[in-house]
């Protein structure tokens, strides 16, 4: 069997989270870029922001990810793995080539104003993919290896066996190739989000258990990062506290927010893979013009993280074909 046959219909707290997560990885990368150029202090609140933001906000899309997987596909057979893995190789591989190709051009183009500089092309496509493009390439790995569950106890048995793949990495083992260990560290949270659809776990209803989780996180991000406690194991627990807060919070309070997230909620793919290409080239002009105020350079940078990527993509899909770059599927589905 392929898709299964039951109506796709939008999941509410699963855009609401995904914006969130999104707009964590903008102002993460912003913010990085904003101290490495210099224009604002890297100071105690950065530090542990930025320390914060990265237990969870990416591990946020992975654990989304497997829940439409687990809801919407039946992969359980030899044909049904090819079906997903070949569609999944379009959906994900030509924005993943794209878009990376694109911020190497950039990077090279302004190698000498750039924060961090690049290698060559075939090395980043293959075998060191960049930020924020690398969770394109895990995801597709983590769908080459993981099949929907059929029952509870397959999921039982799937969240064991991907705890003892974080094990593994938490050992020091699979690190040298990239694409293990990239496999290796997000399948948890992959298998996560399966295992909420599986076992019907229903987050709405419990906003105020999300709101005390999200003020333990925060005490407890403080009283970490203050006191200089590091680790994997720590991340991961940290990680996990973050997501059950993010994720009971965005469903308890889904019917409080309002259309800006149902807006922003149908961008956050060209969001996340075009931030990067508005924010960056726009920092280099204004520091190549002389304007180096950092109030001035906040609101341009970020109005143009979200404001460019939107706009790309309003245009992308009135041009039809460009549309491709960023939703190949549904661009075949619709000349098929």
């Amino acid at each position: 069997m392929g898709e299964k046959t039951a109506v796709r219909t939008r999941e509410k707290w699963v855009d609401d989270v995904k914006v969130i997560a999104c707009i964590l990885v903008v102002l993460g990368h912003f913010f990085q870029s904003m101290t490495k150029a210099n224009i604002l202090p890297e100071n105690d609140l950065y530090q542990w922001f930025n320390t914060t933001i990265y237990y969870f906000h990416v591990p946020l899309f992975f654990i989304c990810s497997g829940y439409l997987y687990q809801k919407y596909s039946n992969v359980n057979s030899v044909s049904s793995w090819c079906k997903n893995v070949s569609k999944k190789a379009l959906a994900l591989g030509v924005p993943y080539a794209t878009f990376t190709t694109a911020t190497w051009v950039l990077k090279k183009l302004f190698s000498s104003s750039v924060n961090d500089q690049i290698g060559g092309l075939s090395d980043t496509l293959f075998l060191h993919p960049t930020s924020p493009y690398w969770y394109l390439y895990a995801l597709f790995f983590i769908f080459l290896v993981t099949p929907t569950f059929s029952s509870a106890r397959a999921a039982a048995v799937g969240i064991i066996i991907s705890l003892f793949a974080k094990l593994l990495i938490l050992t020091g083992i699979g690190y040298e190739i990239y694409a293990v260990s990239t496999f290796l560290s997000n399948e948890i949270w992959f298998v996560l989000g399966m295992s909420i659809c599986v076992f019907n776990v229903q987050p709405k209803g419990k906003k105020v258990l999300g709101m005390i989780c999200g003020l333990l996180f925060i005490i407890l991000s403080i009283l970490v990062y203050t006191a200089e406690i590091s680790g994997s194991v720590v991340s991961f627990a940290m990680g996990l506290l973050a997501c059950v807060a993010v994720i009971m919070m965005a469903a308890g309070f889904e019917e409080k927010f309002g259309r800006g997230m149902e807006f922003i909620a149908k961008y956050t793919m060209p969001i996340f893979l075009m931030h990067t290409l508005f924010a960056a080239p726009l920092r280099s002009l204004l520091m190549k013009i002389g304007i180096e105020s950092a109030v001035i350079h906040v609101m341009l940078g970020l109005g143009i993280s979200f404001a460019g990527p939107i706009i790309a993509a309003w245009i992308m899909k009135k041009t039809k074909w460009l549309e491709f770059f960023l939703y190949p599927n549904k661009f075949i589905r619709k000349v098929s």
